[in-house]
């Protein structure tokens, strides 16, 4: 059995893909070397995640309302 292994996966499992892991990472550097304060990062970080989590909603939502090329509405 390999544990480190398996927590390894477990851990991977939790991560955000790379390029958004990159932006988490860059926001916390900025905030350390004191580019911006701790508060607006944290604010950018939690905001950057709602509208991620609300962009991908509403993208489901227009899908299912577009209408399909040909059809008619009755008004």
């Amino acid at each position: 059995m390999s544990y480190v292994g398996d927590a390894g996966r477990v851990v991977a499992g939790y991560l955000p893909p790379p390029e958004r892991l990159a932006f988490y990472g860059g926001l916390g550097l900025a905030a350390v070397i004191g580019a911006i304060d701790w508060p607006v990062a944290a604010a950018i970080g939690v905001g950057a995640m709602i509208a991620r989590r609300t962009g991908r909603r509403a993208g489901g939502l227009r899908s299912r309302t577009r209408r399909q090329p040909g059809s008619t509405t009755r008004t």
